[in-house]
């Protein structure tokens, strides 16, 4: 190996080392991120906890499935002789008052129509011994993992899981009401 090279090999190697402190090295570690940060929001998405429920109204179409909770185990009202298991409605609420984190979509919606708020797919109403909550459900996110929703009397649209309306629509179809 000749002097020439060795040279040549350290001047690359500088050049290489500059270049990484330069743009690459970051010494807080953080990482860039591609996506845009969203507001993730740690609290309870309702202000009714599960165990406080008493009665389910969901409404879709003009027709309404209303569920009490008698004991442990959930019990359906109207429409009269639906057989909607029990445990299909305790699915349901799991999905619809999350314990984790509810990412907000937007803090103030101006145009709902975005997404599927404008004319919901469905309204859900909650109702314990002193408190109430309507739930608006919209449509599924781009990947179809989530779903939008918000509060009544609320600008503020957060994702739940697609499991709020895959059990919805089994709720329905369980008690036969057919979607219009």
């Amino acid at each position: 190996m000749t002097w020439r090279r060795i040279v040549l090999y350290y001047v690359f190697a500088i050049a290489l080392g500059g270049y990484f402190l330069w743009f690459e090295w970051n010494p807080y570690d953080e990482k860039p991120s591609l996506m845009p940060k969203r507001v993730v929001q740690k609290s309870s998405f309702l202000p009714i906890g599960r165990e406080e429920i008493a009665e389910v109204e969901l409404r879709r179409d003009g027709e309404a499935i209303i569920c009490r909770r008698d004991g442990g185990k959930w019990r359906v009202i109207a429409p009269a002789g639906a057989q909607v298991t029990s445990d299909l409605i305790t699915s349901f609420v799991e999905h619809l008052t999350p314990e984790k984190e509810v990412q907000i979509m937007e803090e103030s919606a101006k145009d709902l129509a975005s997404y599927g708020l404008d004319q919901p797919r469905a309204t859900v109403t909650l109702k314990g011994k002193n408190i109430m909550a309507t739930v608006l459900i919209g449509d599924p996110n781009p990947t179809g993992s989530a779903v939008y929703v918000r509060k009544e009397n609320s600008t503020q649209v957060v994702l739940l899981g697609s499991g709020v309306s895959h059990y919805e629509e089994l709720i329905f179809e369980t008690a036969g009401v057919k979607k219009q």
